[in-house]
Formats: C-alpha cells, sequence, structure tokens
C-alpha cells in the first residue's frame, strides 16, 4: 500500500504508544510530579535516562532547583493517576495530596518514589540541552528501585503479572492483556531474513 506524504508531522503520534513515566522532583519541601511520554535509556554505563518537558512545568523548575529526579513507572491499574497527574498544575495543587498518591523515601535523592510504580529511578541531573521552550534533562541513575515479583532473573517485566500504562496520545490509553508474547533474537532474524 502506498503511503501518503503529509506536509508536517501533525500531533508526532506515529512513534505511540509509549509507556508514560511519572518524573517527580522535590525542592524546599514542595513536592510535585508530571507524565511525560517522551523519554528514554541513554546508556547502560553509566546509567543514564533522558526525557523532554516543557520549560514551564512546575517539576521541570523543582528540578532546576533540586539538580536531581525520579522516574517512576506505574501498572496499568493506575492509567488514570497518570492521566491526572498529566492533567494537574502543581502550581494550583499538591497531587500528592489532592490525588492520595502514596510515596516512599528516597535514598539517595530528595525525589519522591509512587508506592505504587513497579520500577523507579533516582537521577542527579549531568546535563540538559534546551530546545526553543523545551528541554531535554539528562539524568544519572543513582538508585533504582524495584518490586521483584514483576521481574524475570533477566530484568525483563513478567507481563503475566504486571502491564505497564501504555499512552496512545490524544488522551487514549491502551489496556492490555496477556496476548502472547514472542521472543526473536535479533541475530537469528538478521540472518534469517536476508534477501
Amino acid at each position: 500500500m502506498a503511503k501518503k506524504l503529509i506536509n508536517s508531522v501533525g500531533s508526532f503520534y506515529q512513534h505511540y504508544p509509549r509507556i508514560p513515566l511519572i518524573v517527580t522532583a522535590s525542592h524546599q519541601g514542595r513536592d510535585n510530579g508530571m507524565a511525560v511520554a517522551w523519554h528514554m535509556p541513554m546508556s547502560k554505563n553509566p546509567p543514564l535516562i533522558a526525557f523532554v518537558t516543557g520549560t514551564s512545568h512546575f517539576t521541570y523548575r523543582l528540578i532546576k532547583e533540586s539538580g536531581e529526579f525520579a522516574v517512576n513507572l506505574l501498572p496499568e491499574t493506575h492509567a488514570e493517576l497518570v492521566a491526572a497527574i498529566g492533567g494537574s498544575k502543581g502550581e494550583e495543587c499538591d497531587k500528592f495530596a489532592t490525588y492520595g498518591i502514596s510515596k516512599e523515601k528516597s535514598v539517595k535523592t530528595s525525589a519522591p518514589i509512587l508506592a505504587h510504580a513497579y520500577a523507579a529511578f533516582e537521577c542527579k541531573v549531568v546535563e540538559e540541552k534546551l530546545y526553543e521552550g523545551h528541554s531535554m534533562v539528562i539524568g544519572e541513575v543513582v538508585a533504582t528501585h524495584i518490586q521483584e515479583e514483576y521481574f524475570y532473573d533477566d530484568g525483563t517485566l513478567n507481563m503475566e503479572k504486571v502491564n505497564p500504562v501504555l499512552y496512545l496520545g490524544c488522551e487514549q490509553y491502551l489496556n492490555i492483556k496477556q496476548a502472547g508474547i514472542h521472543t526473536l533474537k535479533r541475530e537469528v532474524y538478521a540472518k534469517e531474513l536476508k534477501l
């Protein structure tokens, strides 16, 4: 089927679904969190995580002041919480109190760890790149928190026990059930699919 050439990327949702992170930060006793869909791991050694956010966000300002943050991954049973956090402003409400968000103490930063996160990473900011009202924040992971029962020994997520929140864009979330996981060895398929 022929592809249609369009003049712009539109809302830029062609690369979705994405697992949204809840990025948290704290400064001078004020905690906040924001939903972030634009993120990626950058390196395993040192362990680096990057995300992009608008520079007007309250959580971004807390990160700038503190130099640290945490990223939290929530199960799909908390998709409504992800939407609520993403749809509210930290300047206008205490999101933790407003939404009854339970938090755990971090060990290497002041950034809150969400109690219901199946994985969370405490990070120290190592670099930032500004792009017209947006910032790509790069953090080095200084502590990792996981709920061990949700992971296999090799570190991959056990989808029989937990499903991540998946965001499709335009306020739509995907609720997946176990439909089957296919292991595709990259080296094998790189050879088998050659013409």
